[in-house]
């Protein structure tokens, strides 16, 4: 909910943006520039497609402190959402990139920021920490391991958690927001099947042609999913009104089955292409959903655009882009 108050915590700000080539960085530095920020954006490489007058773009790998130290240097503001992901497939291949690289680059980026003073700082983890369950609340998730399919991941999401944590009990700092978010889709995702999560993963590959469109499991696993100008609207959130509240969910609250996102995306963009479902691969947990009462209560933050409108926003820019 913008108001005056709010964009005094932006205007001629200098606001760092890592991950910034990814999902959330690219629906998320349009917005921090229309707020009046001087937007500071990190990636590993050069983008084919900039990102336009305000933006200062720096290379390097957030792996190396020194690197991190640099990126952080004057800047009011963090948005930290640099990581290595993937489907579970990749997740398990590259098990130890997955746990190596997310925790050393999390670790020198929330360090270098705590060293620098800087004043502001958003840390997006991921609902992956939490343990099997029904319903994920944030005070659940060290009650167990993480899913076998996400530990490695998890795990360097979590040890993040706890460095801010560390951070509050050794240094009284307040000024960190933790969120995790549910799986988030939408314009400037990753649609390469080879690497991509589910939703734009069978985007890319219905929109392709593959006829018939084969879907690990049978359809039945049930997931929360959020359409990233909802989750950009939570993390500007969390960035003024979230700092020393602990861990937050961002998600819609809501289940949705695999079967039921493959159907909206046929329906929007491949009618007539028929399915086969694979029983014989990996689905993950039969059910993550998350419990949203904190991020309304402390957030004021409520969803606007449900999984429908989101793929099919999705799939126009998909298309747009040729």
């Amino acid at each position: 909910m913008a108001n005056a108050d709010s964009d005094a915590l932006y205007a001629g700000k200098t606001i760092l943006v890592t991950g910034a080539t990814g999902l959330y960085g690219r629906n998320l530095i349009p917005r921090l520039l229309a707020k009046g920020a001087n937007v500071r954006a990190v990636a590993r490489r050069v983008p084919a497609i900039g990102f336009g007058a305000g933006v200062e773009f720096v290379a390097g790998d957030l792996k190396e402190p020194g690197f991190a130290r640099q990126a952080v240097q004057g800047c009011d503001g963090l948005f930290h959402m640099a990581g290595t992901r993937g489907s579970i497939g990749i997740q398990i291949k590259r098990a130890a990139e997955m746990l190596h690289d997310n925790t050393l680059s999390c670790f020198n980026a929330l360090n270098a920021a705590r060293e620098a003073g800087v004043a502001r700082v958003v840390y997006v983890s991921t609902v992956s920490v939490y343990p099997p369950g029904e319903r994920y609340v944030e005070d659940q998730a060290w009650s167990a391991n993480p899913h076998p399919g996400n530990e490695f991941v998890a795990w360097s999401k979590r040890m993040a958690e706890k460095l801010i944590e560390a951070f509050e009990v050794q240094y009284g700092a307040k000024n960190f927001a933790i969120l995790r978010p549910v799986n988030t889709f939408g314009p400037w995702d990753d649609f390469d099947p080879r690497t991509a999560l589910v939703v734009p993963a069978l985007i890319g590959r219905a929109l392709g042609g593959e006829n018939p469109l084969t879907v690990w499991g049978d359809g039945s696993a049930v997931r929360d999913f959020l359409y990233v100008e909802d989750a950009v609207n939570g993390l500007l959130a969390s960035y003024e009104r979230g700092l020393g509240q602990g861990p937050i969910n961002l998600g819609s609250g809501r289940g949705y089955s695999v079967a039921e996102i493959v159907a909206a995306i046929l329906r929007h963009g491949a009618p007539g292409t028929s399915v086969r479902w694979d029983i014989d691969k990996p689905t993950g947990e039969a059910r993550k959903v998350a419990d949203t009462a904190r991020a309304e209560k402390i957030l004021g933050f409520k969803p606007k655009i449900g999984l429908e409108e989101g793929i099919a926003r999705t799939i126009a820019w998909y298309r747009a882009r040729g």
